[in-house]
């Protein structure tokens, strides 16, 4: 997995000195390449707009936050020049999804907590990331449950320092394609424990045993739960872990567990 030092080095070397006056809401998608020069230079100037708009959309979805962009280039090969390279930024950044992890699944920092008071400290982080939470508009976290001993709260202090922290850093509200996977996905952990027995976790395994996918899915199954995809973007094994859950639970919906009796039953699900 890419480091997150090689995402922000993009982003500050390519994304800031290219980009143009951004629309306030993200356009969705990397448009690609233009299919031939465009010497109009408001034509120019909108591509820019709607590329540094797609810039920091990408950013934003993998945490980072861009400082506002300067203004379009004055001449017309200047922003042919700014196209160019946000083009290549939009694809970089577009392909790269190692920062855009549920909060819950990032690592811990290192807890330091000791003595006395620690269901007090772990109180106020629950309650910070709770207010945080509600100001970028996502959903309340569950109601807090303290761990029974010293070490479980040591880790749970650290897990809510890590959540408040990282809402802290937020200025925009977060979308519901943001949200933690966990959140978005019905059965999220079942399906990760299934992908962990099935495929060893490999979201995008294809091994020629006729079975595609973390949740290692055979064509049938594909083309039932998810036709559209399975047509646009052919087996499994090329769909990202999103799309592979999201028919999987359409699955769970009118059968349950029962395409995976075995790791399902190693899971705790039948």
């Amino acid at each position: 997995m890419r480091s997150r030092t090689l995402v922000v080095l993009a982003v500050a070397v390519a994304v800031v000195p290219a980009a143009a006056q951004a629309a306030e809401s993200a356009a969705d998608g990397d448009p690609g390449p233009p299919a031939q020069a465009r010497p109009d230079a408001q034509g120019l100037r909108e591509s820019v707009t709607r590329l540094a708009s797609t810039a920091r959309s990408h950013a934003t979805r993998l945490g980072l936050r861009p400082p506002a962009p300067p203004a379009a280039a004055a001449t017309t090969e200047g922003l042919l020049h700014q196209e160019s390279r946000l083009h290549h930024v939009v694809g970089f950044l577009s392909r790269r999804d190692e920062l855009a992890l549920p909060v819950d699944e990032r690592p811990r920092p290192p807890a330091r907590a000791r003595g006395r008071g620690l269901a007090t400290r772990i109180a106020h982080q629950h309650r910070r990331a709770t207010r945080l939470a509600l100001r970028l508009g996502l959903d309340r976290p569950a109601p807090l449950q303290l761990a029974a001993g010293r070490t479980g709260r040591i880790g749970q202090l650290a897990r809510w320092r890590a959540v408040s922290t990282w809402l802290a850093s937020r200025s925009e509200r977060v979308r519901t394609g943001e949200r933690p996977l966990s959140d978005r996905v019905a059965h999220y952990e079942a399906f990760t424990c299934i992908a962990g027995h099935e495929s060893g976790g490999r979201w995008d395994i294809s091994t020629g045993n006729g079975y595609y996918g973390g949740l290692q899915m055979d064509r049938r199954f594909q083309q039932t739960y998810a036709p559209a995809l399975y047509r646009a973007k052919g087996t499994a094994d090329n769909w990202t872990r999103e799309e592979q859950m999201r028919a999987a639970a359409r699955a769970v919906v009118a059968r349950g567990f029962a395409p995976w009796p075995t790791t399902a039953r190693m899971c705790g699900l039948l």
